[in-house]
């Protein structure tokens, strides 16, 4: 095909669009085909020549779409995956909810009301955070490890990243417990602790998913929901960006925390890490057990 112009462009694009694995095996007889009908097509003349290209263009990219929820769809639940994705739906919104949202505390109350203990208790913050921390560890190193396609270095630093990032959480989230202690000075020397950790470690955990987010995407390493990692990212810098504008506003934190602007942006975090969960609870199936069920046709 003639590569002159937008259309020899768009070609090459669509060329990239189709499975690895699939460009490999047919990509050279799709270009054969392209180039001889373009051939055939410039004999009448430029505008044929130019619909010609338009309509390979378009079914490559009606091919790789075929493709890919061809190869989407062959997918099985793995119980590994399936008890890493629940670790994941529950952590990170836990972890948030716990600092944020004032709705997630009224249920807390009222489980707490429910089952006989007190809500208001200063070890439950800090337990709560603890509990997420480890949850959402738990999710972000089975992600890493779903990266197939990450060298050995790679993964190891995004390992590495996400136990320390999930480990400075949980141990900023503890420091709340030292409000049991009577010193006024002690209170505030484990809340400045709790801060300074914190903070570093919920951008190492944002820098993981969006590491292993970029990975997964280029990859499809977890199928049709590889995109979920930059999702779940995304809306913890919503949520950042929120929060921000927030506090230089002025607005009494009550007010801000309860207005719709915040609310959307914490429950995005748990609407998000569903996404994630899912990729991580099912698996493509291995190529060779796929099988393919007709060659697409390029014009």
């Amino acid at each position: 095909m003639s590569t002159t112009g937008i259309e020899g462009r768009l070609f090459g694009a669509a060329m990239l669009m189709l499975p690895g694995e699939f460009r490999s095996e047919y990509g050279e007889e799709i270009r054969v085909l392209a180039r001889d009908t373009v051939r055939e097509a410039q004999s009448q003349g430029a505008a044929s020549a130019r619909s010609a290209r338009t309509r390979i263009v378009v079914d490559v990219m009606l091919a790789a779409m075929r493709e890919h929820a061809r190869k989407e769809s062959v997918m099985h639940v793995n119980l590994a995956g399936l008890g890493a994705g629940i670790a994941t739906a529950i952590g990170l919104p836990m972890v948030i909810a716990s600092y944020s949202s004032y709705g997630f505390w009224g249920l807390v109350r009222q489980t707490g009301a429910a089952v006989g203990f007190d809500s208001s208790d200063v070890a439950v913050h800090p337990t709560i955070v603890l509990v997420g921390a480890l949850l959402t560890a738990i999710g972000l190193v089975a992600l890493v490890r779903r990266l197939s396609a990450a060298t050995a270095a790679t993964a190891s630093t995004l390992r590495i990243a996400a136990v320390a990032g999930c480990t400075m959480v949980g141990l900023g989230g503890a420091a709340m417990f030292g409000y049991v202690l009577p010193s006024v000075a002690l209170r505030d020397a484990f809340d400045l602790v709790g801060g300074i950790l914190v903070g570093p470690g919920f951008l190492a955990i944002l820098g993981v998913l969006i590491a292993a987010g970029v990975i997964a995407v280029r990859t499809r390493a977890l199928g049709a929901l590889s995109f979920a990692p930059l999702a779940v990212a995304g809306s913890l810098v919503l949520l950042l960006g929120v929060a921000l504008i927030g506090f230089a506003s002025g607005a009494p934190m009550e007010a801000f925390l309860r207005g719709p602007a915040m609310v959307v942006a914490v429950w995005l975090v748990p609407a998000t890490s569903v996404l994630l969960a899912v990729g991580l609870a099912v698996t493509p199936a291995p190529t060779g057990d796929r099988v393919r069920r007709s060659e697409p046709h390029p014009a």
